[in-house]
């Protein structure tokens, strides 16, 4: 990875202004020694202007992000040198790598020579997997028997294809260099990719084609060495006896707006839970300190909070898993924070290392930004897995969500599998009464309770039929005991990730849906399944009160 720079305007500005302040002393006492000076120092603004021409990136449009840059070594192919020989084999980038998740809306470079060996099928040598149930490649380059030459392709963002043609007719067995280029304008709106194609490494054919939107819309998905996409049984695009050497890809991305996705940016967080204090939302989530590729780590929960939604102020660690003597430091898991009578109370969830269960436990604190400590006294958890036997998941106890109703009364509800619901003393750190079980359809995890115009509602990460990673859906009630009815679907998965994790929050006279994603990058570094960030979309509501259904996307509220 590389990362350019950009001349400050008012860089040169001070440089220029510098010279002649000196110039102004020198003339004083010497005006051939000024005239000399004056020389000098044109030719160093010159120079700079012209290394800031040759590799500055315009602040608007790249500055501010590094090119990312990919090998052989990120599809794990040891020696970047190597030529690699095809036949119906293929090679994948590793989501630990950044290539995986590279943004190349801005601009994308490609470099690679390819060997052909038989001219009577197609076939892709390098393809970017497209985004989940599309049909085509976000970007492929390949043979086309039709006109026997090199193809490239392109999918835009509307989701029309494009394919382009350059070079002589290959001849089997000879090594045919290629290159791809592509552009976006300042504002992502149009792109235009070039292909060129030697078969000599001196002369060389190009052809190009311009489109709607960013050079490639699609960003965390792999790109694969040896077939397109999608693949499989009965046309991958396979190559058959080809070869493949010196490739590489690099590009940028596009400058981040205040309000996109993901929301925060220092740092890998997850599972949000938000609440309203005044004039302010705080946003409180647990930190993802896994290594790429590794599982699940985070000692912690951290509060961010803003008045306008896309202006965000960090305020640290506010509670450790560590704080409560019975926990595993590393298992800081989804959690609330809740107002009542002037204390802040967060119910978290947590590895118990007695007896290897989940539990689910509570802080206190006089503020909304701690300091959190246990508030039970006999340093036992709230909940744990032992008060829900009929479970039919043995991690049944994590994930609560805390409501205060209208009457004063606090519920809580939690569950994987399966949702439980009770009721809160008025210490808020008791039960009272039964434990309830909540008969609620596609149940998986991440429940969060919110009441709006008398009617409850229940939106939680659902396990769908026939889809794995997560989605969310809600329920619906006129009494929080029940009966609950199934309001359907409000999101499909996140862009990569098993899970996702819902906090529904008005503020402002607005609703929102946060939630998080792992297919964002953070300083260049990979997102994944254990890497994830917050995100946030707008959240509305038909005439009726149904959830309207939400797309998410990487625009979040930006341009509210």
């Amino acid at each position: 990875m590389a990362t350019q720079f950009y001349l400050d305007a008012e860089l040169l500005y001070c440089l220029v202004v510098w010279i002649y302040l000196i110039n102004f002393v020198i003339l004083t006492i010497n005006l051939d020694l000024m005239k000399k000076y004056t020389v000098v120092g044109l030719i160093v603004i010159m120079s700079i202007l012209y290394y800031h021409e040759l590799y500055a990136i315009d602040r608007d449009s790249s500055a501010l992000n590094p090119i990312i840059s990919g090998d052989f070594t990120d599809f794990g192919i040891q020696n970047k040198d190597t030529v690699l020989m095809l036949d119906c084999n293929e090679y994948f980038s590793d989501p630990k790598t950044s290539l995986f998740y590279a943004d190349f809306r801005k601009s994308l470079d490609m470099d690679l020579e390819i060997q052909v060996n038989t001219n009577i099928t197609e076939q892709v040598f390098v393809s970017k997997e497209g985004t989940r149930y599309n049909e085509s490649a976000g970007i492929m380059v390949g043979f086309d028997p039709t006109v026997e030459q090199i193809f490239a392709e392109v999918t835009d963002y509307k989701g029309n294809i494009h394919r382009i043609f350059a070079g002589k007719k290959t001849e089997p067995g000879k090594w045919i260099r290629i290159k791809l280029k592509g552009l976006a304008d300042e504002t992502l709106s149009n792109s235009v990719l070039t292909l060129s194609v030697s078969s000599d490494g001196k002369e060389w054919d190009e052809s190009s084609v311009d489109y709607d939107g960013p050079v490639i819309p699609t960003m965390a998905s792999r790109w694969v060495i040896g077939r397109g996409y999608p693949g499989g049984f009965p046309n991958s695009l396979q190559v058959r006896k080809g070869g493949i050497r010196n490739l590489t890809i690099s590009g940028t991305g596009r400058t981040r707006l205040p309000g996109e996705n993901p929301i925060f940016t220092d740092r890998l967080t997850a599972d949000p839970a938000c609440t309203v204090v005044g004039d302010r939302l705080y946003a409180y989530v647990g930190e993802d300190c896994a290594t790429p590729g590794g599982w699940f780590t985070m000692p912690h929960w951290v509060a961010y909070s803003t008045k306008d939604m896309k202006n965000w102020e960090c305020h640290g660690v506010v509670l450790k898993a560590s704080d409560f003597p019975y926990a595993s430091p590393n298992g800081a898991w989804a959690g609330q924070v809740i107002e009542r009578n002037g204390k802040f109370y967060y119910y978290v969830t947590l590895d118990d290392t007695r007896n290897g269960r989940h539990a689910i436990d509570v802080a206190v604190a006089d503020d909304p930004l701690g300091p959190f400590i246990p508030a039970r006294l006999d340093k036992e958890p709230l909940i744990t897995d032992d008060m829900t036997p009929d479970s039919h998941r043995w991690n049944a106890d994590i994930d609560p969500t805390v409501l205060i109703d209208d009457d004063g009364q606090a519920w809580i509800v939690w569950g994987n599998g399966d949702f439980y619901l009770s009721r809160l003393k008025e210490n808020m750190i008791e039960l009272e009464g039964e434990v309830m079980h909540l008969g609620m359809r596609n149940v998986s995890e991440g429940p969060w309770l919110f009441k709006r115009n008398g009617v409850y509602y229940n939106v939680y990460a659902a396990d769908a039929p026939g889809v794995q990673p997560e989605q969310l859906a809600y329920s619906m009630a006129d009494n929080i005991t029940g009966p609950w009815k199934y309001g359907g679907l409000i999101t499909g998965p996140a862009k990569f990730g098993f899970t996702i994790h819902p906090s529904v929050n008005e503020f402002n006279g607005k609703w929102y849906l946060f939630y998080h994603d792992g297919s964002y990058m953070l300083d260049g570094q990979p997102g994944g399944d254990c890497r994830r960030q917050v995100c946030v979309e707008p959240l509305n509501f038909d005439e009726r009160g149904y959830i309207l259904p939400i797309t998410l996307t990487e625009t979040g509220v930006s341009k509210e």
